[in-house]
């Protein structure tokens, strides 16, 4: 005889396990939606950062290019440049023998 007959106990042991899996697979979906939709939201932050921070650095990059124009030192900001004095002027030399560094404060012609 068939062991799957509807009326059998079989057929309600079979019946909960299909019931089980369809409500299973429904809370499955909507976890994988749920997810879905937090790492778009994630995405669409982080989109929205890197927008920010191009900006910023576009006006950074603006900001260093007219601080170091030569326009800006051709207009008299030239003056406010000296030259050091000889004396205060320190010199690094390194020997080839060791990895040492001496400085010395003899002047250079």
């Amino acid at each position: 005889m068939n062991r799957f007959v509807c009326k059998g106990r079989n057929f309600n042991i079979i019946g909960c396990l299909f019931i089980f899996l369809i409500i299973l697979s429904v809370f499955g979906i909507l976890w994988i939606r749920s997810n879905v939709i937090t790492i778009e939201y994630r995405l669409s932050q982080l989109e929205e950062k890197k927008k920010n921070l191009l900006r910023e650095q576009k006006m950074l990059l603006a900001q260093k290019s007219s601080l170091t124009s030569i326009a800006r030192l051709e207009k008299g900001e030239l003056f406010s440049l000296h030259f050091p004095d000889r004396k205060k002027v320190i010199y690094i030399t390194q020997d080839s023998t060791t990895s040492v560094n001496r400085i010395s404060f003899n002047q250079r012609d």
